[in-house]
């Protein structure tokens, strides 16, 4: 499983390059900088084994987000 909390940080470190606020509380609570506010909650350690794949749809069909750019 750390492979996948690996995977986590660097998907979150993404998302702060690209202007993205992150709080830390029950879970990472990550705020996109656009008009709308997208919200999008991360969890610490999820016990999906789809979950980083399943998160990477669900941002990049609803958020702002665009993996890779900086």
């Amino acid at each position: 499983m750390g492979g996948v909390k690996a995977e986590i940080a660097k998907l979150l470190k993404d998302l702060e390059r690209q202007g993205w606020r992150i709080k830390r509380g029950r879970y990472w609570i990550c705020y996109c900088p656009c008009e709308i506010g997208h919200l999008k909650t991360v969890h610490f350690s999820p016990s999906d084994p789809s979950y980083l794949r399943n998160l990477k749809g669900q941002l990049k069909r609803s958020t702002c987000w665009k993996e890779g750019e900086r």
